[in-house]
């Protein structure tokens, strides 16, 4: 990776930019930036035999220049504290990409007084893909078992007599999903769409290839309404509510077999999730040798753009100094978090999904509605000792085959009897500072005091990657931990 940054500020107050009605003078900012990044992949031939695909080099070159602007319009004036307006232009070029990428910012804050101050942002973003997307999304590489263990629901099911041999039934999927998927009706059903063992490696399941992909720029849409109070009868306080509204289209993401043949099934032949499932012409099969590099007779899967991605929800925050005189203060500090809406739209013929307060299924990791922190320090006058207690916040979540929501996989067929909610959790922090000497001082951490355990989350592996039958990116896995440190001056 190399990055090469240029960056020039200015105040063209000093140049007489100023408004007629402001103190300050317009701000200025202009950069520019040079990035390039580098990725190599290479396998020998024994793992190509086995996998497919070809070595790979990718290199990515950015060219970014950006100006901001920060112009004070209305300043100490009746009815009108402040009121500034801030802008800012980006354009970059990537060279995996044709497209020259435009993004942009607008911001406006409006104090009639200084107690009360209303604000609001709309941003334009993208992001490229990095090389390592683009190679996730480009290479490709064959498989079967493991992820690959899918059998085409096409197929007819089998069940096996007691005298060994086997009896074919209906298929998991209709004619109308199999004809999607560019079966032939002569097809269906037939007992040579059963996909066989791999000899060689002991595999199971059809052909699942990775990679392949065009992996497209994500763009953002984001609206921020904000409000911030600090009232002059009560010292100290600052309180500030945020509502955000975020729309991200051609979301990058990686995409498991799965989301093709399970989206497929679910929408009753959605062409958006079945073009994932590419048959052998003739045979309609998909099973193929990896080592041939087959351009049909697979499932896809890989790094590529998803259709919508919608986050909405309001930011709270509160701090609070308590003036004790003599004996010190204390400092109250509050982060929450309301979650209206987290999920997106998989197609555009498909419901929204709204993943607040569940996980698993349709939704992957928890989106809990509520969670927040609250912060509490006390300080001597002569910051010669300091106490942190911390309350860190998470709330309930259920299961999102019990959510009742077929949107998000909610059935009464898939609804779990057991383990299927999480109950709110609380945990606890404490931290203490001594200051020793004017050179020396000690601390002391106890992170999760009460040593509370982690909630058991069954198929974790499915839900967030985590072996541990929890979710260690939400809850804390490892009990109370317990630190101490010092700080020496010289």
């Amino acid at each position: 990776l190399y990055d090469v940054q240029a960056n020039v500020t200015g105040d063209l107050g000093k140049y007489g930019i100023t408004s007629p009605f402001a103190e300050q003078g317009v701000a200025i900012a202009l950069g520019t930036e040079y990035r390039k990044d580098t990725l190599k992949s290479t396998a020998d031939a024994v793992y190509r035999a086995g996998l497919g695909g070809t070595d790979s080099y990718l290199k990515q070159d950015v060219w970014e220049a950006n100006i901001e602007v920060q112009a004070p319009l209305v300043e100490h004036k009746r009815f009108a504290d402040l009121l500034q307006v801030n802008g800012g232009y980006r354009v970059s070029k990537y060279s995996s990409n044709p497209s020259t990428f435009n993004t942009w910012k607008v911001e406006g804050i409006y104090a009639p007084v200084s107690d009360l101050t209303f604000r609001a942002s709309f941003n334009k973003a993208q992001r490229a893909p990095t090389v390592t997307e683009i190679r996730q999304a480009t290479n490709v590489e064959f498989a079967r078992g493991g992820s690959g263990t899918f059998n085409d629901f096409c197929a007819p099911t089998v069940t096996t007599n007691a005298n060994g041999g086997v009896t074919y039934g209906t298929p998991i999927a209709s004619r109308d999903v199999c004809r999607a998927t560019g079966l032939s009706d002569a097809l269906y059903g037939s007992p040579t769409l059963i996909c066989p063992g791999d000899a060689s490696t002991g595999a199971t399941g059809c052909t699942v290839r990775s990679g392949g992909f065009t992996a497209d720029p994500e763009t953002a849409y984001t609206q921020t309404y904000g409000l911030i109070v600090k009232p002059r009868f009560v010292r100290g306080l600052v309180f500030s509510v945020d509502r955000y509204r975020i729309k991200i289209n051609d979301s990058l993401g990686y995409n498991d077999y799965s989301y093709y043949t399970d989206g497929c099934l679910r929408s009753n032949g959605d062409q958006y999730f079945c073009q994932g499932i590419v048959r052998n012409p003739g045979t309609g099969t998909l099973y193929s040798p990896a080592a041939s590099n087959p351009t049909t007779g697979y499932i896809r899967q890989g790094t590529s753009n998803f259709y919508q991605s919608i986050a909405r929800g309001y930011d709270f925050q509160a701090q609070y100094t308590l003036d004790l005189a003599s004996a010190g203060k204390i400092d109250w500090n509050f982060n929450g978090s309301l979650t209206t809406f987290a999920g997106g739209q998989d197609s555009p013929v498909q419901p929204k999904r709204n993943c607040v307060g569940y996980y698993g299924n349709g939704c992957g990791q928890l989106i809990p509605k509520w969670s927040h922190g609250l912060r509490a320090t006390y300080t001597t006058v002569d910051r010669g000792f300091s106490a942190s207690f911390n309350w860190r916040y998470v709330g309930s979540l259920t299961n999102a085959d019990n959510s009742g929501d077929e949107a998000i996989g909610g059935t009464d067929a898939r609804a779990r009897t057991s383990y299927y909610r999480v109950a709110p959790q609380s945990y606890f922090d404490l931290a203490l500072n001594f200051a020793i000497a004017k050179q020396f001082s000690l601390r002391l951490i106890a992170n999760n005091l009460l040593d509370k355990s982690a909630p058991i989350v069954p198929d974790s592996y499915n839900v967030a990657l985590a072996r541990t039958n929890t979710i260690p990116q939400r809850y804390d896995s490892l009990g109370r931990s317990l630190s101490i440190g010092t700080t020496i001056k010289f």
